[in-house]
């Protein structure tokens, strides 16, 4: 082993000399792109160190390092990772390999142009010394006396070989774009340097940068189309979303009819990137990728004639967002040009979707039953009795009975010692009033919880002066669910309609001003075709909600020439997308998502009349 060590310490020394020796222009034959063996499969092959955060990092190669790394990378939720993790001693033997290589592929080559400086940097972008038009380049080695910036906006135009060497560092402006063009490829791209190598934030950078024994360090929002390779000691940085992209570089495909499309292809990668910030847990597997119908695999390079393209995925729209980006329109068309040669690159970011808070809404219904109902002697006195139950899945508090012709109306029943009408709960209420004539009144029940108002209505008639005894009807309507995600989904409506009074009803209907397909009742039992005392019949009806709605359903019957109804509104709440952070925390009386969901599951269904929904404070 020390042997072995000591070898490899001439070559690297005798590598490193070929590697930046400089020359002058020399234009007696074409250049050649180097062969890198096996670490041309390396997205990042770095010395003994490789730092990144990860955050929806992604790197379409493998990682390799040539010692023990003092930070080892560990792949975060959001990140994407389509390559290996080298041993060491296997990227010692590629790295090794490479720098053989590259000595007589990259160092042993004579510059085409060099930049002659005193010291400072010479900027590719808008350097005005070189052949041909400012910030464009044609196949060729360039060489540089001092460093190397690329200051904005570099075109290699042409197909063939594209070499920078510089004598100095290699670095990039922020923004900066490197484009291909005319036949230019990714693989045919390389760049050196003496000194460290620093891309700055949202650079757009192209070609194989072989920095040996220097660091490398990649700004936030960088999309590189090549490698990053550090390769025996030095050091190896990326910042948050980069994308480092390795090109495949191989012989030319065929169609399905086996005929050669060669280089009117062009390589197209589609990148998935799914981002978990809001609770979501799905990874980038759960969402197949296609390009116009044919199945793609993220990160994996395809290749294309010219066209129009459109990258599509399966997705769950309501949980995760799509956006896409890079060479692909906001609609996920990619539209390839005959002839260009260009590295296409597309991003299709998945973001899970956040639920706004969405209080759900307390539900309430009061039954009304006068005793008696009919004075057939004339005047006299009435009780009216109430019932009031909470038939929703959040308790109520704030409950209050009133009728509009009878007054006071006080509780017979216990009240729980928080004044709170429970999940389930019956509370009784009575008044008592005298009647000079036939009167029908009104009785009105609210509660309140969540920040959220319920009210439920109930009429009844008592006959003064005549035997004759009027009818009752009650409607209990069940929606389930009673709220649904951001982008909706379909709620069942359940109708349960009882005679609290003494008379058969006949003419029994049903109608809902928003739920039209209501079904025919179930429930006469003895298929006489009236609502009696002791039945209830059941009605449903479905219906697609996309955002929050309330409707009202109303119910009635017939009885000794008097007709009775009684109505029943309710919410179904829809959430919306996640709400603005205005930094202020949600109002104390509304109930987090995540107890509201856990409720949501227990309970099939609920009920409410009336129900009034408050605007949330934001």
């Amino acid at each position: 082993m020390k042997r072995f060590n000591n070898v490899l310490v001439i070559t690297t020394a005798f590598a490193v000399s070929l590697i930046f020796g400089l020359t002058g222009p020399v234009t007696a034959f074409a250049q050649t792109s180097p062969s890198l063996g096996m670490a041309s499969t390396y997205g990042v092959l770095a010395g003994s160190t490789y730092s990144n955060s990860w955050a929806a990092t992604s790197i379409n190669g493998d990682v390799g390092f040539t010692t023990g790394p003092s930070v080892k990378p560990s792949l975060g939720a959001q990140n994407t990772y389509y390559g290996s993790v080298a041993p060491y001693s296997q990227a010692l033997t590629d790295a090794s390999n490479a720098l053989s290589n590259v000595s007589t592929g990259i160092a042993s080559q004579p510059c085409t142009f060099t930049f002659t400086l005193v010291g400072g940097s010479v900027d590719l972008a808008t350097d005005t010394s070189h052949p041909g038009t400012v910030g464009v380049y044609t196949p060729g080695v360039y060489c540089s006396t001092g460093a190397m910036d690329v200051g904005g906006n570099v075109t290699l135009n042409g197909s063939g070989t594209y070499i920078f060497r510089a004598d100095g560092a290699l670095t990039s402006d922020a923004g900066s774009v490197i484009t291909l063009s005319n036949g230019a490829s990714a693989c045919n791209v390389f760049w050196t340097a003496t000194a460290a190598t620093t891309l700055a934030a949202n650079t757009t950078f192209i070609g194989t940068d072989i920095d040996n024994n220097n660091a490398i360090t990649v700004g936030d929002n960088t999309t590189w189309t090549g490698s990053a390779i550090s390769l025996l000691n030095g050091t190896i940085t990326t910042g948050d979303t980069d994308h480092i992209i390795v090109p495949t570089c191989s012989a030319p495909v065929t169609t399905s009819g086996g005929s050669s499309l060669g280089s009117s292809l062009n390589s197209v990668t589609i990148f998935k990137e799914v981002i978990n910030d809001n609770g979501g847990t799905s990874t980038a597997a759960n969402f197949p990728l296609f390009v116009s119908g044919t199945p793609v695999t993220s990160g994996n390079t395809v290749y294309l004639a010219s066209g129009t393209y459109k990258v599509t995925e399966t997705n769950n729209i309501s949980k995760y967002k799509a956006t896409f980006s890079g060479d692909c329109n906001a609609n996920g068309q990619i539209t390839v040009t005959a002839g260009s040669s260009h590295n296409y690159v597309c991003y299709l970011t998945n973001s899970d979707v956040a639920l706004a808070v969405v209080p759900v809404p307390p539900l309430i219904n009061v039954t009304k039953i006068p005793s008696p109902l009919a004075l057939p002697s004339g005047p006299g006195t009435v009780t009216y009795n109430y019932t009031v139950s909470n038939v929703g899945i959040v308790p109520m508090t704030n409950v209050t009975v009133t009728d509009n012709e009878c007054s006071p109306v006080t509780i017979s029943g216990s009240i729980n010692p928080n004044s709170t009408l429970g999940v389930g709960d019956k509370w009784s209420y009575s008044c008592t009033a005298t009647l000079s004539k036939t009167t029908s009144d009104t009785v009105t029940a609210t509660g309140k919880a969540n920040g959220l108002i319920a009210s439920d209505t109930a009429n009844a008639t008592v006959v003064v002066g005549s035997s004759v005894v009027p009818p009752l009807i009650n409607l209990v309507k069940v929606p389930a669910p009673l709220f649904l995600p951001a982008g909706g989904g379909s709620v069942t409506y359940t109708y349960l309609v009882t005679n609290p009074g003494t008379v058969p009803l006949s003419n029994v209907t049903l109608v809902d001003n928003k739920c039209s397909q209501i079904s025919s009742p179930t429930g006469d039992a003895n298929s006489n075709g009236l609502l009696d005392p002791s039945e209830t019949w059941t009605y449903s009806c479905q219906m697609n909600l996309s955002q929050t709605t309330t409707n009202t359903a109303t119910a009635q019957g017939s009885a000794n020439g008097f007709t009775v109804t009684h109505s029943s509104t309710v919410a179904v709440a829809v959430a919306a997308p996640k709400l603005p952070n205005t930094g202020y925390p949600p109002q104390s009386n509304e109930t987090p998502w995540n107890v509201i969901a856990l409720v949501g599951l227990l309970v099939l269904a609920s009920v409410s009349s009336v129900v009034v929904i408050k605007k949330r404070k934001i």
